[in-house]
């Protein structure tokens, strides 16, 4: 992998990029003000990002000029595919809690990373988790997974109770309850 220094004027955001990253942006900055940058954007042979969207507008706000970048030549559906997973994978890991905790609490003063944390107050969690025990991510994902699985079968069990039907006039599609299509009419339900 070879990374190159390129002029952001020279970048050419996608035309379609799928996420919305605003809310990310002052975040990034804050990362490499304090850390430096540490991920060089994915471009392709053109300069078009394929991955590094919000890292590009947080580099264009700190007034940098040039960027260490990565340029891959993807077909144009694999790049993509590409842009796409790369957002998606940070979605699917979630935090240990019996790990992250006593690494907060090895950092000591939190300001800094509270941007990172929007939703959770980190010196209130350190306050909670002193005395309470939190789920791990075993215990979520247990959750998430028997939630999953109780949806699922009520999905199922409640399609099953249902035919599809067409009007034999304008062949509109509808479902109806295979109970409702075996009662006759005119006779109540004792």
């Amino acid at each position: 992998m070879k990374v190159s220094q390129i002029a952001l004027a020279e970048i050419k955001p996608y035309w379609r990029n799928p996420r919305n990253n605003e809310r990310a942006v002052d975040a990034v900055k804050q990362s490499i003000e304090k850390y430096g940058f540490n991920s060089p954007l994915v471009l392709d042979p053109d300069n078009v990002i394929i991955a590094g969207h919000t890292r590009y507008k947080a580099l264009i706000q700190l007034g940098w000029k040039k960027a260490p970048c990565v340029v891959v030549d993807l077909p144009a559906d694999k790049a993509k595919e590409f842009r796409i997973a790369d957002n998606k994978t940070s979605e699917l890991a979630t935090w240990d809690m019996d790990n992250l905790i006593p690494e907060l609490r090895e950092i000591g003063d939190l300001d800094d990373l509270q941007i990172y944390f929007q939703n959770v107050d980190l010196d209130n969690l350190l306050e909670i988790s002193a005395t309470v025990k939190l789920p791990t991510g075993d215990d979520i994902a247990a959750k998430e997974l028997q939630q999953n699985t109780q949806f699922t079968e009520a999905s199922s069990n409640a399609q099953g109770n249902y035919v599809e039907v067409f009007c034999p006039d304008c062949a509109h599609a509808f479902y109806v309850d295979k109970l409702e299509i075996n009662r006759q009419p005119g006779v109540d339900e004792i």
